[in-house]
């Protein structure tokens, strides 16, 4: 579906200028386009064409928001009962934010353009990067943009950091900086045997992983949405037989968690170091149930 921020129509446009003045204003008036767009200054044409547009904006962001769960909020005016002030959720004033992020990064790839970010990360405060976005992918529902910044020392040695969109605080695109273009065809060789999100640099060697089915219908729903494009069977999951798959992937916190996101219904038979790691969560998690506290 096409991001309702992006691109430079009069509808793109307002769509922005709604966002901008629903997140700093409690309450909405469109007579506030009237200056945004300098309605004194142009043809009547041209103003009845913005006037059109303001009005579609608003539906594709009552749309959108729907498509969240959530609703744009309306009164009457106290001043003029043929106007409505508008606003956005009352306990989230910038729902649409990754949307707002995503358009900017997207264009940003398009157009071969260096961001200027603030970036948030989940263990400390924000921080101010200049970054090269180069890839984005969807893992799990969540958005992730892929490339290098501008300082070197930032990128740690790696070919490329991976940020999720949603800890992008913002992002403008810079006009006096040189972008470093990517690869697609080497983004993709090095996601090939990911599971998650992110390549794990550091091991980045594949492993054969089996696993053991308990269940027949999480047998069958391993095969019918893999976690990786790799997944095969080895032997078939019966009511009276466990069946086995495997697949190829590197080590990662993801595969842990989706091993054990199936609970009973799958068993690690090997990698060894795999089958200790997932048995020891079990047995912590099991601790914390036990009957003896």
């Amino acid at each position: 579906m096409a991001n309702i921020f992006q691109g430079e129509s009069k509808l793109a446009q307002c769509v922005r200028e709604w966002d901008i003045q629903l997140r700093i204003s409690e309450w909405v008036d469109t007579d506030v386009f009237a200056e945004v767009f300098d309605f004194k200054n142009i043809s009547y044409e041209e103003e009845q064409s913005y006037r059109k547009e303001i009005k579609k904006a608003k539906k594709a962001i009552r749309k959108l928001l729907a498509e969240h769960g959530l609703s744009l909020r309306e009164i009457p005016s106290s001043t003029d009962n043929r106007k409505v002030l508008t606003a956005y959720p009352e306990y989230n004033r910038d729902p649409l934010h990754n949307e707002r992020i995503l358009a900017v990064v997207d264009d940003a790839i398009n157009y071969c353009c260096a961001l200027k970010l603030t970036y948030s990360p989940s263990y400390h405060d924000s921080e101010e990067h200049i970054f090269h976005p180069q890839y984005m992918r969807i893992c799990n529902g969540r958005h992730y943009v892929y490339g290098v910044y501008e300082n070197e020392e930032e990128n740690r040695g790696i070919p490329f950091v991976t940020l999720p969109i949603d800890r992008i605080v913002a992002a403008n695109k810079t006009r006096d900086v040189d972008y470093k273009p990517g690869n697609a065809e080497e983004y993709e060789r090095q996601m090939l045997n990911v599971l998650g999100a992110s390549p794990n640099f550091q091991y980045p060697e594949v492993m054969d992983v089996v696993l053991r089915t308990h269940n027949s219908k999480v047998h069958k729903l391993l095969l019918s949405k893999p976690l990786h494009h790799s997944v095969r069977e080895i032997t078939p999951c019966s009511d009276e037989h466990p069946g086995e798959l495997i697949l190829q992937v590197q080590r990662s916190i993801e595969l842990n968690n989706w091993i054990l996101h199936y609970g009973v219904g799958v068993e690690v038979v090997s990698p060894a170091e795999l089958r200790a790691n997932i048995a020891s969560v079990v047995s912590r998690m099991n601790s914390y149930y036990s009957e003896n506290e």
